[in-house]
């Protein structure tokens, strides 16, 4: 059998850990917008087969992180300012729905969670780390889906992770430790709310949130060449 289908013994395929491994380098911007994925390369890169190799580009092209163009050349995908846009309109509107539904139905294990992921968040900013910074913001936002208890608006905004993900990699490497103090800040204020039981004010602050995310986003976007 393939060894890309063989089991590593933690339950993952070889295939899996060669997305995961891609998806990071992408991510953290290891590999820039529009730069060419070759197979051959990757194989080194990764550790793997070539099979292993095209598994993770299906994958990733299937996250919008990869697209495929002529003569089936993957190239890292680049974000546009219309899309970035797009995206923070759909969190926008779903994000402070959830955050109301996460106040209704969450246990006291999960709102622990929360604080967890804002003090990790708040950490990483005074450490100046921005990887562990977004790595703390996905760890809330993924506890804020798994707690909404709402299926189908999860699944909705889990087709965004990856490009919210990278988004989140790109600005926090080029923003200021001033706006990445107010962030924090915002995101424990939302905390807060939510371990009040405050739904009105928790949405409220959700928005402000994704608006100061927006802004900041675009202005980025903007500059890149």
């Amino acid at each position: 059998m393939d060894h890309v289908r063989n089991m590593t013994g933690t339950g993952t395929t070889w295939a899996e850990r060669s997305t995961r491994t891609l998806r990071a380098a992408i991510l953290t911007l290891k590999f820039t917008p529009g730069a060419r994925l070759v197979e051959r390369d990757l194989v080194q890169v990764l550790g793997v087969s070539r099979t292993g190799v095209r598994a993770a580009l299906q994958a990733l092209e299937s996250e919008s992180l990869v697209v495929r163009g002529k003569r089936g050349v993957f190239t890292v995908a680049a974000l546009s300012e219309e899309e970035a846009r797009q995206i923070y309109e759909v969190r926008a509107a779903l994000e402070p729905a959830m955050v109301r539904r996460f106040i209704a139905r969450a246990g006291a294990d999960q709102i622990a969670a929360l604080g967890a992921a804002v003090t990790r968040a708040e950490a990483a900013v005074r450490e100046r780390n921005p990887s562990a910074y977004v790595e703390a913001l996905t760890a809330f936002y993924n506890m804020l889906l798994a707690g909404s208890g709402n299926d189908i608006a999860r699944r909705i905004l889990e087709t965004l992770i990856a490009r919210v993900s990278y988004l989140r990699h790109l600005t926090t490497q080029r923003t200021s430790q001033m706006h990445r103090l107010r962030t924090a800040a915002i995101l424990r204020e939302i905390y807060t709310a939510m371990a009040a039981r405050d739904p009105t004010l928790a949405a409220r602050r959700c928005v402000a949130f994704v608006t100061h995310s927006t802004r900041f986003a675009l202005e980025v976007l903007a500059k890149s060449p």
